[in-house]
């Protein structure tokens, strides 16, 4: 109420529903970002490069270091979108329907969406002490007790590696909702295994 929503542009959304490998149902609620108009910034989320998850396999390998990976649920709507938008509201909104409502997360489908989120997850990293390392900047570093721990990102799917990577996850929980939290046996579509001593 009391906006003036001609600043803002309507889209329309669409849910989305999906049966995953494990037979687990999913709806998801995603804006038809294709109709807007592209914003000035940036659009994208950086991602971290398959080879430089090889290689914190191989440092964990080497220092000792334990490998934990993780998925952040529904990543996207932790950051707040700088599009400007609303939705006329259907009947799954129930006593809401036909209202128009401003979009103030960063829904999916909308076009800035992946970068929002790459943004909120860089000050939450920072506010734990880590930093991007200069060779990979979705490869993020902090000393700790005389070692370095990494984090790794793809977008929503998060990878440490420490002597404790468990303490990483846990205050990653203070701020997401975390989804598989543990040993990682597939990740970035390879699947993770630990080769015996004769390797």
């Amino acid at each position: 109420k009391g906006e003036k929503l001609s600043d803002f542009q309507g889209i329309p959304y669409h849910l989305v529903f999906d049966v995953k490998f494990d037979l687990r149902k999913k709806a998801r609620l995603v804006a038809g970002g294709n109709k807007t108009t592209p914003p000035k910034e940036d659009l994208y989320s950086g991602v971290v490069d398959l080879m430089s998850v090889r290689i914190g396999h191989i440092i964990a390998a080497a220092n000792g270091l334990t490998v934990c990976a993780d998925d952040i649920g529904n990543a996207f709507l932790y950051g707040k979108t700088n599009e400007k938008v609303y939705v006329v509201a259907g009947p799954e909104f129930d006593k809401h329907e036909g209202k128009r409502m401003i979009v103030d997360r960063s829904l999916y489908g909308l076009k800035s969406s992946a970068a929002r989120f790459h943004e909120h997850l860089s000050v939450k990293l920072r506010n734990l002490g880590f930093r991007p390392s200069k060779a990979d900047p979705d490869l993020w570093l902090r000393k700790t007790n005389g070692y370095y721990e990494y984090i790794a990102r793809f977008v929503d799917d998060v990878i440490a590696f420490s002597k404790d990577p468990m303490a990483i996850m846990k205050d990653l929980e203070k701020n997401y909702v975390m989804k598989g939290v543990g040993k990682p046996l597939y990740y970035l579509g390879g699947d993770v295994v630990e080769l015996n001593d004769p390797w």
